[in-house]
């Protein structure tokens, strides 16, 4: 009996105690938080938080509201969970999904996105990114701004230090063979998910006290002023010569990190998740689930409310898992037994 109470606890009661610890942080000394494998944890939560029939219903509420990035993504999810869908939803997703319906419904937001460096879908944060990415951004956006600025109104500094940023980006990589197209992405990424309205206000203090750093604005304001803004040539030449003073120190991990999140995610899905970051903290800890989860993560955390890998990884998930286990195990001995008990039955018969 007592070996049997000592199984137990060493089988049940120690690794519920060691989840417990690890949780809270109190073996980060000791255990790498990648040595325990996330994705069980992820899939038992999400066992316990949606179903099939759910995800089905949040389809096609999202092809209801014209949200097809929304739909595939919960489809993504009960693909990624082995939960089935039903036939209908997946019949209305793949006709959503022909090639006529993606040509009418992406060209005109990436068009949209493109000129105006906004948008709501996909396709529209993809033009909006382009243009970024040709400078054609930068130099609207520092026109835009910088006329504000010029003429004592309010003014995002966030968008214009950026925008600042991302012309010093591109020349840093040229000049280096691409070195600098983390830091050029990142800024696209964090303009475009401004003007979405996705970046939280904390953040957005965050990112601006670090621009501070990385830019002059008091120096910028008398450049702009010297620079007729409505011409985007002079302009350009006028920013890329002040782009030299630019310190890249502290915004270019910010920037990475952003780079990063967009590698695993997407350029869309980034801009979408920047809602949940309110500190450099938190974007590190969200990239960090995007590299697993890719284009799930954002949908996994609206379901579960779980921004990180950690946070999956409690005691609770590890005694689903070792039902599971369990439960196959028990289904396993009593497959056999009952295998046992038809040969002997046949047995008894023939004798």
């Amino acid at each position: 009996m007592r070996f049997l109470v000592s199984l137990v606890v060493f089988l049940l009661v120690l690794p519920l105690a060691f989840m417990a610890a690890f949780e809270r942080g109190l073996l980060d000394e000791y255990v790498l938080d990648d040595a325990i494998p996330a994705e069980p944890f992820i899939k038992a939560e999400l066992a316990e938080t949606t179903s099939g029939a759910d995800l089905s219903r949040r389809i096609g509420a999202a092809l209801d509201e014209g949200s097809y990035d929304d739909a595939v993504m919960y489809a993504e999810i009960a693909d990624y969970a082995d939960m089935p869908l039903d036939p209908e939803i997946r019949a209305r997703l793949d006709e959503e999904n022909a090639f006529s319906r993606r040509v009418t419904r992406n060209t005109g937001s990436f068009v949209t996105g493109f000129v105006t460096g906004e948008g709501g879908d996909t396709p529209a944060f993809m033009g909006a990114m382009a243009s970024d990415l040709t400078v054609v951004g930068d130099v609207r956006d520092i026109g835009s701004e910088g006329t504000k600025l010029v003429r004592g109104e309010e003014y995002s500094k966030m968008i214009l230090g950026l925008s600042v940023v991302g012309l010093a980006a591109t020349t840093a990589t040229v000049a280096t063979g691409g070195a600098g197209l983390p830091a050029r992405v990142g800024v696209s990424i964090l303009k475009v998910a401004k003007k979405a309205g996705t970046v939280t206000a904390s953040f957005t203090r965050d990112i601006v006290r670090i621009l501070q750093e990385a830019v002059n604005f008091e120096k910028l304001g008398t450049t702009l002023r010297a620079v007729d803004l409505s011409d985007t040539a002079a302009t350009r030449r006028a920013i890329t010569e002040y782009a030299d003073t630019v310190s890249f120190a502290k915004v270019t991990p910010v920037l990475s990190d952003v780079a990063a999140l967009e590698r695993a995610a997407g350029p869309a899905e980034t801009v979408r998740l920047m809602k949940y970051v309110d500190n450099t903290d938190d974007l590190a800890r969200i990239g960090k689930m995007s590299g697993t989860l890719g284009t799930k993560t954002r949908g996994i955390i609206e379901i579960t409310g779980k921004t990180g890998l950690r946070a999956f990884k409690t005691a609770w998930n590890l005694v689903l898992i070792a039902l599971q286990y369990v439960w196959a195990i028990a289904g396993g001995i009593g497959a056999l037994f009952a295998t046992a008990l038809g040969r002997r039955v046949v047995r008894r018969r023939r004798a």
